[in-house]
């Protein structure tokens, strides 16, 4: 059996005309919305002093998928910040993604330092 080499060059073609800087740029921004929630899920999962950890452990599940989520979306967004630079294909919003990237992991990095 003969691969049809005509199909597989079409699909080829047809991912690399996708935007991949708007993609970027979205999932970076998406990457901050998680960020934002696990915040709001920290704050709202702390119980009074001595009340032990249990508003903790019902709202861990929440936190492990908002956590996967964000580090997903990191991981894509600078996977489609590198095709947006490399394709040629609105290398602009990929750099802003990388930038917006780059000062969430600042943002989150610098406060473990102290």
């Amino acid at each position: 059996m003969s691969p049809d080499t005509t199909a597989a060059q079409n699909v080829r073609r047809r991912w690399r005309a996708w935007p991949w800087g708007w993609a970027a740029l979205l999932l970076s921004i998406g990457a901050w919305a998680c960020t934002f929630m696990l915040v709001v899920l920290v704050m709202t999962s702390m119980g009074m002093p001595g009340d032990g950890s249990h508003a903790l452990q019902r709202s861990a599940p929440y936190l492990y998928f908002t956590l996967a989520l964000g580090v997903g979306l990191l991981l894509g967004g600078v996977v489609a910040s590198v095709l947006a630079m490399r394709l040629r294909r609105q290398p602009a919003g990929g750099v802003c993604a990388l930038v917006l990237m780059a000062l969430l992991l600042v943002a989150l990095l610098v406060p473990a330092l102290f």
